[in-house]
């Protein structure tokens, strides 16, 4: 459920976009403005700005006449925002191997550490959401702001997917994200991008990974 805390502009963005995510506003349901206004305590200004904002993000359909839709998941959604994946990262991760600072290895570090500790937990379900900040971080450590740009809102849209269907006991994509690491630190550039293209060839080819329900939507585990 939301926080009581009062939310504005991309803190109320992030948070709807997490009830998208995790399941609570489901594809094709509606986003009503009232619902969510008074859910986060606000007005129904800054939801609008919120749902407009989630709709540049592909989470969000717009339309002339009625509520606004939660985005269906389809093979077509799946295919071309993995297909974005696969074109921008490996390039992305190459350059965080040449242009990454000590306080970039450092972030992506402390993430690497809590992908262990969520894993020795058993805290599965924060893996998702690991996953979406280690790719994020690495594409802060490529030194270009567009590029992170567009990898931040692909991590967001692969965390619903991931989410929706794979399950988040396949450990290889921690370890993955230990050797993807490993050659940024060490500034294989080469390896570095052979590594991330490896990397989300296999997410994209794990059971589950297209599991729709047809050209309607996605059907979840």
């Amino acid at each position: 459920m939301p926080e009581e805390t009062i939310l504005r502009g991309p803190a109320l963005v992030d948070a709807v976009r997490d009830m998208i995510i995790r399941g609570e506003l489901a594809p094709g349901s509606r986003v009503t403005e009232p619902a969510l206004a008074s859910a986060f305590n606000v007005s129904r200004v800054p939801i609008r700005e919120a749902v407009r904002a989630l709709a540049a993000e592909g989470f969000v359909e717009l339309r002339h006449f009625g509520s606004p839709t939660v985005m269906n998941l389809t093979e077509r959604v799946v295919h071309e925002v993995r297909t974005a994946r696969a074109v921008l990262e490996p390039h992305t991760t190459r350059l965080a191997a040449t242009q990454r600072s000590d306080a970039d290895l450092a972030a992506i570090r402390e993430i690497l550490d809590e992908d262990d500790r969520a894993i020795d937990l058993g805290q599965m379900d924060r893996l998702h959401r690991l996953n979406s900040r280690f790719h994020d971080a690495v594409a802060s450590a490529s030194g270009n702001s567009v590029l992170g740009g567009f990898v931040h809102q692909l991590s967001a849209r692969s965390e619903w997917i991931n989410t929706a269907s794979i399950p988040v006991d396949n450990r290889f994509f921690w370890r993955d994200h230990r050797d993807i690491y490993d050659a940024i630190e060490a500034r294989d550039a080469d390896r570095a991008e052979s590594l991330m293209a490896e990397h989300v060839r296999r997410a994209a080819t794990q059971p589950g990974a297209h599991d729709t329900g047809g050209d309607d939507g996605f059907t979840t585990h």
